[in-house]
């Protein structure tokens, strides 16, 4: 019995050795993680991508000074008065409420302030990636103007109010003597530098809107385009790229789809699964949250292929329009050529609608000045068109329309003709009359 009781002892020591080099050795041992092939996964690009700041952008400012009304569009000013804004403390903005159209109109237009105007309203909660703001149920808030106000004030602070045209809307915040300052300097330099243009006071709808009698020469612009690679955006789109099949200028990968336009160079994109068909219920909330949802998509690709700035969101069917600007003006196109339009939809973007080139670089033009009537004519013609309220009209500008020049060289070069634009209802429309009085 003792016998065997050695043995087992024996083999339990054995057995207890053994455990013990084991664990050593799998301690010691050290994985090769170099020897691992990781494959790397990289992301599509298109072009380029940009940032808020770049996309959510003034067009213009109009400064209300010594009794007089001037505007500009001019790049320069624009950016330096935005580039000083950065820097702005704001004090928490508050809403003031709704006004009537002469309260509105009192307010934002009054002796001694500079607005910065927008194509369309911006949600705050965008805006706020951009200048150092904050406040109380600004969710669904949004704006199409800052008015800055430089009368002189007992206290240091400046009233500063964010305006939405279309709701009437005001929001008031403040700002310091020395962020004013820099406001004053731009608006002096750009008034020493003969780059703001006098307007007149036209009241004959519900609002007071400012008009030239000037009729302002603007360079046409030659342009030759470089196209990109539809297999870029099939890569881009498609989460399957492999997948996807083609034929007669149209590309799909079973549940999505791309058609091209090759004459114009637009395309297409569509995920029908996506489509929302209550947009009803869009809160002012979802609407920010949309906008900003299809500014990320672009991104997601490097989809920027120029300066486009965003211009509108459409509340009847959700979509949101980037246009491409050049020298600080509107593009506009009626086949598409110059915006980019990204309808989000219940879980993704349900359409994608733009151009599959950019323009690449200028040609120069012996002769490419353009006068254009003045904008008061413009005015005048609008309201004697039986199909506008002149009371929904609410911006004129100068901007570009883009078109294949007419012996279309293979659809390679664009020009760019200086026209009037006008808003109308949130939406950007070309005015028809161009040329004369």
């Amino acid at each position: 019995m003792k016998k065997k009781f050695n043995w087992l002892s024996l083999i339990l020591i054995f057995l207890v050795v053994i455990s013990i080099v084991l664990s050593y050795f799998i301690w010691k041992g050290q994985p090769n993680y170099e020897s691992i092939d990781v494959k790397e996964v990289k992301k599509t690009t298109i072009d380029q991508t940009m940032t808020t700041s770049q996309v959510f952008r003034p067009i213009g400012i109009q400064a209300n000074i010594d009794e007089e009304h001037y505007a500009t569009t001019d790049a320069k000013v624009v950016d330096s008065l935005v580039a000083k804004g950065r820097d702005f403390n704001f004090s928490e903005v508050v809403a003031s409420g709704k006004k009537s159209d002469s309260e509105y109109d009192q307010i934002i237009h009054q002796n001694g302030t500079v607005e910065l105007v927008y194509p369309n309203n911006i949600p705050f909660a965008i805006f706020s990636q951009i200048f150092a703001i904050q406040g109380k149920d600004l969710d669904s808030a949004s704006f199409d103007r800052i008015v800055f106000d430089m009368n002189s004030t007992n206290t240091n602070l400046h009233p500063v109010y964010f305006a939405n045209d279309d709701e009437q809307m005001i929001y008031q915040s403040t700002l310091q003597q020395q962020n004013m300052d820099d406001v004053i300097e731009a608006v002096n330099n750009a008034k020493n530098g003969n780059q703001l243009t006098k307007l007149n006071e036209v009241n004959d709808g519900n609002r007071t809107m400012y008009l030239s009698d000037e009729q302002p020469e603007i360079n046409s612009e030659t342009y030759i385009i470089d196209s990109i690679d539809i297999g870029l955006f099939t890569k881009a789109l498609f989460p399957d790229s492999e997948s996807v099949k083609n034929e007669d200028n149209s590309y799909t990968d079973g549940s999505s789809k791309i058609v091209l336009d090759t004459e114009n160079k637009v395309l297409d994109y569509i995920n029908q699964a996506q489509e929302i068909t209550d947009t009803t219920s869009f809160t002012k909330q979802k609407e920010a949250s949309m906008i900003q949802d299809s500014f990320n998509f672009i991104n997601e690709h490097a989809g920027w292929t120029g300066d486009y700035y965003y211009t509108g969101f459409n509340q009847r069917t959700g979509m949101t329009t980037f246009n491409l600007f050049v020298n600080n003006m509107q593009v506009v196109s009626n086949t598409g050529m110059s915006q980019f339009d990204v309808t989000e939809g219940k879980e993704a973007v349900y359409k994608y609608t733009r151009p599959f080139f950019k323009l690449d670089y200028a040609i120069p033009r012996e002769s490419g000045k353009v006068k254009l009537p003045s904008s008061q004519s413009i005015y005048n013609q609008l309201k004697e068109d039986k199909e506008v309220d002149i009371n929904n009209v609410e911006k004129i500008v100068p901007g570009y329309e883009m078109h294949w020049t007419d012996d279309k060289d293979l659809n390679r070069v664009v020009e760019l003709d200086p026209v009037w634009l006008y808003q109308y209802k949130g939406a950007w429309y070309q005015a028809d009359k161009k040329e004369g009085e």
